[in-house]
């Protein structure tokens, strides 16, 4: 039969109770905090780093298209078609900034726009203009060809880096909670043998 317990054994419980539910409330609230930044990095590994990079993938597309549209004879048909290429692009860079950026992907984005601006410049010099100067504004706008594809690159790499990155704080977070749910349990364990100490063991009269 169990022998009634103390008022001091009592206040022993209690306290020992409380530690438990303040040790269990303290480990949820981590708990939460980590599945937190575990979701906050898949969205944005998502929203900032898959579509942006799908973003860029497109853009390389109009941009290959625009450098073909450059020698063909057809003048008529190039303005069509480089003016819907032209206006594909200017939804995708305005879609693509507004994603999260990064301090060098942001300066390397700026450097993007302005040598777009400069092709759309040259590529006004094409229409009307002497044979000569086609060519002249043809070998100018190649230029800016390949200096905007140097951007999507950096940019694209810089994609993949941040996606990586994303991931690996992910996994951290991942690995924090499960320690914090190892030693909680072990924790728990502990206490829940003072208390059974507490409980039953007889001090000496």
């Amino acid at each position: 039969m169990m022998r009634k317990l103390t008022h001091f054994q009592k206040i022993k419980i209690a306290a020992a109770s409380l530690v438990v539910f303040l040790l269990v409330l303290a480990t949820n609230i981590m708990d939460n905090n980590h599945f937190d930044i575990v979701q906050q990095s898949l969205e944005t590994v998502l929203d900032d780093r898959l579509v942006a990079k799908d973003y860029i993938y497109k853009i390389s597309r109009q941009i290959h298209l625009k450098n073909k549209l450059l020698y063909t004879s057809d003048h008529e048909q190039m303005a069509k078609a480089n003016q819907k290429a032209n206006d594909s692009i200017q939804t995708l860079v305005a879609k693509y900034a507004a994603t999260e950026l990064t301090p060098k992907e942001a300066q390397y984005f700026e450097s993007l726009e302005n040598n777009l601006d400069k092709l759309l410049q040259v590529e006004k010099q094409l229409y009307g203009k002497s044979p000569s100067e086609q060519v002249a504004a043809i070998e100018k706008a190649e230029t800016y060809f390949t200096r905007i594809g140097s951007n999507l690159d950096v940019l694209s790499e810089v994609q993949l880096a941040e996606g990586k990155r994303q991931i690996h704080y992910s996994n951290r977070a991942i690995e924090n909670s499960n320690l914090i749910a190892k030693l909680e349990i072990g924790a728990l364990i502990v206490i829940g043998l003072i208390i059974q100490i507490f409980i039953f063991f007889k001090p000496s009269e």
